[in-house]
């Protein structure tokens, strides 16, 4: 077993906490905010955030653990693919949290996460077909 992954595994469930904690504002939010907040576009993008921060979190999760117990034939190209997956999610869906408290110009950044997320499960993809190389000891 490898660390490769283990930062992935760590802000995973960091950021799996900051969504769960979105989710139970957004909760309580709803039942005293009345008709505007329900309505309100600040809601449904917080509302984005939280699903989109949730699905982020668990997949820097699952693929840490993938490059902990496989490890990869390519330290570069899973460290390539570690980095990547944080980026993803923090630009992605942690750019819908900052426009929805109000920094509307992190929208601009949500694309660059996007794409981030995709290069990175893409790299995982020869990660995990070329499987486990034995380790020398």
């Amino acid at each position: 077993m490898t660390t490769l992954g283990k930062k992935n595994m760590i802000f995973g469930l960091a950021y799996f906490l900051t969504t769960l904690a979105l989710g139970m504002f957004l909760a309580s939010k709803m039942g005293s905010g009345g008709p505007e907040w329900a309505n309100s576009m600040q809601r449904a993008v917080l509302k984005a955030a939280h699903a989109h921060g949730n699905l982020e979190a668990v997949l820097n999760i699952v693929l840490g653990f993938l490059l902990c117990r496989f490890g990869a034939p390519s330290v570069r190209l899973a460290q390539v693919a570690s980095v990547l997956l944080i980026v993803g999610a923090l630009g992605h869906s942690g750019m819908l949290y900052l426009g929805g408290l109000g920094l509307s110009t992190a929208f601009n950044l949500t694309p660059i996460g996007g794409i981030s997320l995709i290069a990175a499960i893409a790299l995982m993809i020869p990660i995990l077909i070329k499987g486990v190389q034995p380790e020398e000891r």
